[in-house]
């Protein structure tokens, strides 16, 4: 028997008492296996209350990202419908890219808990406490040109920002092309990598690294987390399966060729445009004002000579 079917059980009745003997009966299995499941539950850390001639009710699920809680009627069709989690990975980049080798369907999401060698863009590590983030890679298999990959990368940053909308309220700011903001403090940053031919896309691993309830002094210095912004604790589980409904319905629209809807999207949310900035290229720099994105996600800076310039790659950043 599976703890998870137990599980499911008091996932329904979560209001009520459940006896043994009605899990058992309904499982074909005696009592003493129930109450072994039940066991195996508490020490994943399910909150379980149990009182004589009631029975079982569940009380509290724990803030671990445990694949069944996630998956358990995610209203989805695509993403998330496998999920694989880990308590630790060298990175869930490498797990997702070794999956898309091997030929797995589009919206299949690792997590960790931890991660010994996560990284970030432009080769910077990504450092996350274990057990108060969400560390999180997303595989998808778009038919796009290997050319229109930005657009991946600002969809997932709308996304971001929308879940962060609808879970606590606040409504945070992109900094081109995928870093999320708070007041200037970096919240949420998405690694985007893909596997290509020349002229397709084979898959795209979007790898979110996101601070959830983790406190500021173990966090990297200009760097807050959920729990600092809104005042309580956020709930991870809540988060990621939010996550995965917003991402699923931005990714059918870039799939529908709408990537206008989610340019607009991301102007909306936009900490970039209308700043100063400069623009870390190979070997020079740009500086100006940041005017917006174009139709295929690059950036547009306007310098001081009056000349605007087509930023497609590179790092930016905002000046007071």
């Amino acid at each position: 028997m599976k703890q998870d079917l137990v599980l499911n059980f008091l996932r329904e009745e979560n209001e009520h008492f459940l006896s043994g003997e009605e899990i058992s009966k309904k499982l074909k299995v005696s009592r003493a296996a129930v109450w072994k499941e039940m066991q195996v539950l508490r020490r994943l850390g399910y909150e379980i209350e149990a009182q004589p001639h009631l029975g079982y009710r569940l009380v509290k699920i724990p803030d671990k990202l445990y694949a069944d809680e996630i998956s358990y009627k995610l209203p989805t069709q695509i993403i998330g419908k496998r999920i694989y989690s880990y308590e630790t990975l060298d990175s869930t980049n490498d797990a997702a890219w070794k999956l898309g080798e091997e030929g797995v369907p589009e919206g299949v999401c690792i997590l960790a808990e931890h991660q010994k060698k996560g990284r970030g863009r432009l080769g910077r590590a990504w450092a996350s406490p274990k057990g108060k983030n969400i560390l999180l890679s997303i595989l998808v298999r778009p038919v796009l040109a290997p050319t229109d990959i930005a657009k991946i990368t600002l969809m997932s940053a709308v996304s971001v920002i929308k879940t962060v909308r609808q879970i606590t309220g606040k409504t945070l700011g992109i900094k081109w092309p995928n870093d999320i903001l708070y007041k200037n403090k970096k919240v949420c940053g998405i690694l985007t990598e893909m596997s290509a031919e020349a002229d397709r896309v084979k898959f795209v691993i979007i790898g979110i690294g996101i601070n959830i309830n983790a406190d500021v002094s173990t966090l990297p210095p200009g760097s807050i987390a959920l729990k600092e912004i809104t005042g309580r604790e956020v709930s991870r589980v809540e988060f990621v399966r939010q996550l995965f409904v917003e991402f699923e319905k931005d990714y059918l629209l870039l799939k529908k060729g709408k990537f206008e809807a989610l340019a607009k999207d991301w102007e909306e949310f936009s900490a970039t445009s209308g700043r100063r900035v400069v623009a870390h290229l190979l070997g020079r720099q740009v500086q100006g004002e940041a005017v917006g994105i174009d139709p295929d996600g690059a950036l547009w800076i306007r310098k001081d000579n009056g000349l605007q310039e087509k930023i497609t790659a590179g790092d930016v950043e905002h000046l007071r």
